[in-house]
């Protein structure tokens, strides 16, 4: 039987919760604030900005924080340059991702997006993640628990103070409020790095070609779950008539609320991810199909509450949170909660298959979801369906590649254990 966490674990484990339990917050309130703050169509025009940031922050930046932290970890401080040599991959994604960005400047660019100080926001946000997500990196690989959740949680409080001084101070623009994404980040690092201790900064180089192949294959699993997430905010701005300018906007506040368990399950991974780790690495297979049980079997509990919750309050509750003019139709409602509901099963199964050592599979059907996903956008022609389809029909294949693999894998290690 694996043991049980340590009580300085479970300590470090319930800090980093804490500070992910703010930093939620503080997105949640930072887009509460410009709902309330702008008219509905500008509202679709900062769900798009914020739709691309976190699409790229956390598909392409979040997968440089895990690899810089898998690199650096249990290894001792030396005067290695691997603070410069991240930080330097880091600018080379901005590099692409901000040229990328600038494309977004042109005639048809600016009708997607609205306004040029949107993109400059933009890019100045991933500028800001190319100094944040490799330091925080580097915190989490050397133990720095209290740094590492300092960073996080100080970008939360930061997303809710600075919108609400911007409106006390009378701006009410999107641009300012997409600029409070970039100032949190950046800012946000500052405590750490004015440490004297500054050892979790000098760890040795790792193998260039090495680090590029583990993160990318991380970045392009994570930048396809990203993707589909999104997919809805991201594909209303592009395909809705004029009549229906404020659909990005109505699909990011429902989704806003209907992606709260997602939210939540991010947090609290950690109960079970370690322990079917364990219990995988240990040969204990009974362990593992019932904790993969467990945890499938109240993610789709979860995913009807999700459906069945949004059905009844969803719009309710976006009226009352974000403003009358962007709650969505019940019938968009319910599709973006099935998408959802789907996806978080999805996600339960993917992490499953990481803590299996079925990191193949796991980028593989994200991959394949994102590829089906895409003639869902482009071929059906009621709008409602286009932008809210390509997430659930994502899922499913995810889910049915995810599920199929974790099978198969579970099989071949009951046949080998038992030869």
């Amino acid at each position: 039987m694996p043991s049980l966490p340590s009580r300085g674990a479970a300590l470090r484990t319930g800090i980093v919760g804490l500070a992910a339990i703010l930093s939620g917050v503080g997105s949640y309130v930072l887009l509460i604030v410009v709902s309330k703050n702008t008219t509905q169509f500008e509202y679709s025009e900062f769900a798009v900005f914020w739709s691309l940031t976190v699409t790229i922050g956390l598909g392409f930046y979040y997968p440089l924080e895990q690899e810089t932290a898998r690199e650096v970890s249990g290894r001792p401080s030396t005067t290695g340059g691997m603070a410069r040599f991240v930080l330097g991959g880091a600018g080379l994604v901005t590099v692409v991702t901000a040229l990328l960005a600038l494309l977004l400047l042109t005639p048809a660019g600016l009708d997607y997006i609205g306004l040029p100080g949107l993109v400059i926001a933009l890019i100045a946000s991933f500028a800001a993640y190319a100094v944040q997500f490799p330091l925080r990196g580097l915190l989490s690989g050397s133990n720095r628990t209290t740094s590492y959740s300092g960073v996080i949680a100080t970008e939360g409080a930061l997303r809710v103070a600075l919108p609400l001084a911007l409106v006390l101070l009378g701006f009410h623009s999107t641009v300012a409020f997409a600029l409070v994404v970039a100032v949190a980040a950046i800012l946000a690092v500052v405590p750490a790095l004015l440490q004297r201790d500054r050892s979790w900064l000098v760890h040795a180089p790792a193998s260039a070609s090495l680090f590029a192949s583990q993160a990318g294959r991380l970045i392009v699993a994570a930048f396809s779950i990203q993707l589909l997430l999104n997919s809805g905010t991201l594909l209303a701005k592009a395909v809705a008539e004029t009549t229906d300018a404020a659909l990005a906007g109505q699909i990011l506040a429902c989704l806003s609320i209907a992606r709260i368990p997602v939210f939540a399950y991010q947090v609290l991974q950690i109960l079970y991810l370690p322990r079917l780790s364990a219990d995988w690495k240990s040969g204990d297979l009974a362990g593992v199909r019932r904790t993969l049980t467990i945890a499938l079997g109240a993610a789709v509990a979860v995913g009807v509450i999700v459906v069945a919750g949004m059905g009844l309050l969803g719009q309710w509750v976006t009226g009352l949170l974000f403003g009358a003019d962007l709650v969505l139709s019940l019938p968009g409602v319910l599709l973006v909660s099935a998408g959802v509901a789907l996806f978080i099963v999805a996600l339960v199964a993917s992490d499953g298959a990481l803590a299996t050592g079925s990191h193949t599979l796991v980028l593989r059907s994200w991959a394949v979801a994102a590829v089906c996903a895409a003639p869902v956008a482009l071929l059906i022609d009621d709008v409602l369906l286009r932008v809210t389809a390509p997430l659930i029909v994502g899922a499913v294949v995810a889910l049915a590649q995810l599920l199929g693999g974790l099978l198969r894998r579970y099989r071949a290690q009951r046949v080998l254990l038992a030869a």
